[in-house]
């Protein structure tokens, strides 16, 4: 919290100096319908996702029975707390400074590969070229997609809202990080007991890198630009 804390001072600072502005013009309220659909979109995706995928490799989700809901508070505040400092870094102040300097779509090129390249160093995986390259190009594509929506819409609470549902669901509704452990759901199996053959698995690992990614160009197709009510079409 204290990081967030020095990042929306310092981001105060520099708007405040540079362009005699606010922390308001960063748009932290958006209008309610298109907020909730970027909270309800990528968890309702990720839930198919997850499940068909549990459904091919018969390993259905069970809940975690030694769950609590301090574990559940705890987990959330994390995720929370991540997303927030990661988006007011990339799609914050900084991302207002370069579009005034360089136009809209070199900024936005310019937050993606840093976002990318931030990721480097969050998964651990500097050194390791082949990892590192298709984690730049995966979240470079997401971070260049939640930058268009900011310089469309002037709103950073809905890349924010995409944000925090993707991870809140991928990371705490069916446990896929490691580094906070077991959360709600967890896998029947430890190992799954079947390995579908042929064009599915092709099918699903298209889906899984680049549904989201769709995801996101949808909103940035459907979000009008409009920096005082950014409302669905």
């Amino acid at each position: 919290m204290i990081g967030i804390l020095v990042e929306l001072l310092i981001s105060w600072l520099l708007l405040k100096y540079l362009y005699s502005q606010d922390l308001k013009v960063l748009g932290f309220c958006a209008n309610s319908k298109p907020l909730f659909l970027c909270l309800a979109a990528p968890m309702l995706y990720l839930f198919i996702l997850y499940s068909g995928i549990a459904y091919l490799v018969e390993n259905p989700y069970k809940f975690n029975q030694d769950y609590t809901l301090e574990d559940f508070l705890r987990s959330s505040y994390y995720v929370l707390k991540a997303v927030v400092f990661e988006e007011l870094i990339f799609r914050g102040a900084l991302l207002y400074i370069l579009v005034n300097y360089c136009g809209k779509t070199k900024a936005a090129f310019i937050s993606a590969i840093a976002f990318g390249i931030y990721h480097w160093f969050s998964y651990g995986i500097i050194g390791q070229l082949l990892e590192m390259l298709k984690v730049l190009f995966s979240t470079g594509v997401i971070g260049y997609l939640f930058a268009c929506i900011w310089i469309k819409t002037g709103k950073i609470a809905f890349p924010i809202a995409l944000h925090f549902a993707y991870n809140f669901t991928a990371m705490i509704i069916f446990s896929k990080e490691k580094n906070i452990g077991m959360q709600l759901l967890i896998k029947t199996h430890a190992v799954d007991p079947a390995r579908p053959e042929g064009i599915l698995p092709m099918l699903i690992l298209v889906i899984y890198y680049i549904g989201f990614a769709v995801l996101c160009f949808i909103f940035l197709r459907l979000l009008k630009s409009d920096h005082d009510q950014c409302k669905v079409f």
